[in-house]
């Protein structure tokens, strides 16, 4: 286990294939060929300071390089080689984030996974506050840790909706637009969210090779009962998921699920796992039942599947793990869709949002930029 302080280098040692780096505190260590180190230096010939680019020409290097002899400076690693090319220079920076740091979690670390909506402390910022790097930073932190951030007092338009997403990244153009509408009213595309019924938790864009990673809605005009927003934390799911049946989150993290997306000149597809791993981190959940396409496996695995999935289903629909919020005209709400599945209760009356999706490497670029919790 982790003391909690800040993880140094302890010590390193070189043997005739690898550079032995040890951490302080949980005796983790990183073994890194020769090869790697040489690739990887950040003195200047090797690395553009400026621009983060390599260098170096890593297909000209000898993958037979032999150990060269190391040196401990303040905050870096000196490796001088025997063939008297130049020494090649590892910061502490670059290593301790190559870490391993999993320990067994199923989430990023940012992550707070919550089961119910008491467990979630997110506070609306106001739309004035967006342009601060107080209030941005507000935003994101929710993001990081909750999955979903809300604004208050956001123009219902599309210029106060570009804003909001401004704070985070930019718009992401989709066969819906760029900031498009979304009300009972509209009959442009041939889609569940344009009625009155209830849509049951699902993530957006299952059909698309890059789901988009966040989305937005803003309220523009609210009459009538019930319409009230819904999420559930799917990583909070998976995670429980993969705690009773192991064997159900196999299937889910392995099976490649077909989606379609299909309306006049338009017929979008695209293959994803329920649940996606990366490096044993669950990093997005794929679940729409409304766009899935049809596919088949052989008899027993098809079984298994079922099972899986309707489990899944079961943990994402049950109401005790939901989020509820009714939207009134100037409330935002911003939500990662590779995280949280959303919904919408049945209504009367008009419920016309305004909205947009966002990409998720924007999301982890701006929190990396402002420090709220990604790698």
């Amino acid at each position: 286990m982790s003391s909690g302080l800040p993880v140094t280098i302890d010590r390193v040692e070189a043997t005739a294939e690898t550079l032995q780096v040890h951490f302080t505190g949980d005796q983790q260590s990183l073994s890194l060929p020769w090869f790697w180190v040489r690739d990887h230096s950040r003195d200047p010939s090797s690395y553009d300071d400026h621009t983060s680019q390599r260098r170096v020409d890593t297909f000209t290097l000898d993958h037979d390089l032999g150990p060269g002899s190391v040196e401990r400076l303040a905050g870096k690693i000196l490796v001088r080689w025997p063939d008297g090319t130049p020494a090649s220079v590892l910061p502490d920076e670059l290593l301790v984030s190559l870490r391993p740091t999993t320990g067994g979690r199923t989430a990023p670390p940012a992550a707070t996974l919550w089961t119910s909506a008491d467990q979630v402390e997110v506070t609306a910022v106001h739309f004035a506050e967006l342009s601060t790097p107080a209030g941005a930073a507000a935003v994101l932190d929710d993001l990081a840790r909750y999955g979903f951030a809300r604004v208050s007092g956001v123009p219902g338009d599309e210029a106060g909706t570009t804003a909001v997403a401004d704070a985070v990244g930019y718009v992401r153009r989709s066969v819906f637009g760029d900031i498009w509408p979304l009300s009972s009213e509209l009959t442009e595309h041939a889609d569940t969210a344009y009625g009155t019924e209830t849509l049951e938790p699902h993530t957006d864009g299952t059909y698309c090779h890059d789901a988009p990673g966040l989305q937005l809605f803003v309220c523009a005009e609210r009459t009538g009962a019930g319409g009230e927003s819904v999420l559930v934390d799917g990583f909070a799911a998976a995670q429980a998921l993969k705690t009773e049946a192991p064997d159900a989150f196999e299937v889910l993290t392995t099976v490649a699920v077909p989606a379609h997306y299909r309306e006049s000149g338009v017929d979008l597809r695209a293959v994803h796992p329920t649940i996606r791993l990366v490096d044993e981190i669950v990093t997005q959940v794929s679940f729409n039942n409304y766009d899935r396409s049809p596919f088949l496996l052989s008899p027993d695995r098809l079984r298994a599947w079922y099972r899986a999935y309707g489990r899944f289903h079961e943990l994402v629909s049950d109401r005790k793990r939901w989020w509820l919020g009714r939207l009134e005209p100037g409330d935002g709400l911003l939500f990662d869709n590779w995280r949280c599945l959303h919904g919408r209760m049945e209504f009367t009356g008009r419920r016309r949002f305004v909205g947009c999706y966002l990409n998720h490497e924007d999301l982890e670029s701006s929190l990396r930029v402002h420090g709220a919790g990604t790698p």
